[in-house]
């Protein structure tokens, strides 16, 4: 008696006893093992009917445009008109990625990214898409192909084309069911991103009001944040005040509403016993140091932000 795969087994165990309906391109699709994105291509063909584009399909074969739109309708948009700029990785994955803005609401032009060197051939990647293609990196969208390479020139396979339709659909679904993050108005909002450099970090930040009217924030003294970086078993490594002197006197500024204040601090990656470091991983804590505006108290909630990195 011929062997039954073990996804096939699943999908006829569901058949049986949850009544879902599969069809017989779907089971044709899910008993073909061996490819690396076969895994993939079983998960979308638990909840769509993708036969009429990866049935019998060469997964290392190359796409064409009629089957990513198809693969999109199916997938992401059943009203999807559009198409990538090419068929290469870099335009593909851009396209995936401006479809992730889209269906989650986001602005994909402002989304803020962290500014290190992901890839190895990041220089090799067109300018237009190198935004949406780190944006795709921090939402689990696409990872390039391992060892640090992206290969932005390169043609879009079958395998990469479900591998990616299956993450873009993941990601839209992980941020719909999370939602947005709430900010009530009338409160505050502390931002931060860091860039790896090769002999530095650097942190920007700001304190965002949600306010809908100009608030006057008073500091206790001309410092008006700290920083304190620490390494993974807790050792503090920097502190921005170390070594400094600030003013002694109260300080006022004003923040208009839906605007920030902004500041920035740089790290030598030298820890407090002088030793330079390159590798590892760390955690970034900064505080906003306004205490009060307008003589209410700050929740000191909306004043923190924890930002993790790595060394590498």
């Amino acid at each position: 008696m011929r062997k039954i795969s073990f996804a096939l087994s699943i999908i006829l165990l569901l058949t049986l006893v949850l009544s879902v309906p599969v069809s017989a391109d779907t089971m044709l699709i899910m008993s073909r093992p061996g490819h690396w994105a076969q895994k993939y291509i079983d998960e979308l063909a638990l909840e769509h009917d993708i036969g009429s584009v990866f049935k019998d399909v060469d997964l290392n074969g190359y796409i064409t445009v009629e089957d990513f739109q198809k693969t999109v309708r199916l997938i992401i948009d059943e009203n999807y008109e559009g198409a990538p700029d090419s068929l290469l990785r870099e335009a593909v994955v851009y396209e995936f990625t401006r479809l992730w803005a889209e269906k989650t609401g986001t602005s994909l032009d402002e989304i803020m990214v962290i500014q290190m060197i992901v890839y190895d051939d990041t220089d090799k990647i067109y300018p237009k898409y190198n935004h949406a293609i780190m944006v795709a990196y921090m939402n689990d969208i696409a990872k390039g192909k391992g060892q640090g390479i992206f290969d932005p020139k390169s043609k879009t396979t079958y395998g990469e084309l479900a591998t990616l339709a299956y993450f873009t659909d993941k990601a839209i679904k992980d941020n719909v069911q999370a939602g947005p993050p709430s900010f009530a108005a009338g409160s505050l909002e502390t931002r931060a991103t860091y860039s790896v450099l090769q002999d530095k970090v650097v942190f920007d930040f700001e304190l965002f009001s949600h306010h809908t009217r100009p608030i006057d924030l008073t500091f206790s003294s001309g410092q008006q944040f700290e920083l304190v970086i620490t390494d993974e078993s807790g050792n503090e490594v920097y502190r921005y005040s170390d070594g400094k002197f600030f003013t002694m006197m109260l300080v006022n500024r004003t923040i208009n509403p839906g605007e920030s204040l902004k500041w920035q601090d740089e790290w030598d990656m030298t820890n407090k016993d002088g030793v330079k470091l390159t590798s590892g991983k760390y955690k970034a804590e900064i505080t906003i140091l306004a205490y009060e505006y307008e003589g209410t108290e700050i929740d000191k909630g909306q004043l923190t932000k924890t930002v993790e990195f790595s060394l590498d």
